[in-house]
């Protein structure tokens, strides 16, 4: 029984938790909240796609 309990908790321990990332790297933008942003050609790119480029990002 308490193991069950433990496992329970941990599942929606877990499950809460990837919930609070997602949302916290959707505040983020797309390109700081995708996991390949520094490594990502298009970010890079001064292109439509880009989600950095000087066409797209109206924040900086």
């Amino acid at each position: 029984m308490i193991v069950n309990v433990l496992i329970v908790t941990l599942i929606f321990g877990y499950s809460g938790w990837m919930i609070y990332r997602h949302v916290q790297k959707g505040k983020e933008g797309a390109c700081a909240g995708c996991d390949k942003s520094k490594s990502c050609s298009a970010a890079a790119m001064d292109s439509p796609l880009s989600c950095c480029g000087s066409t797209a990002d109206s924040k900086h």
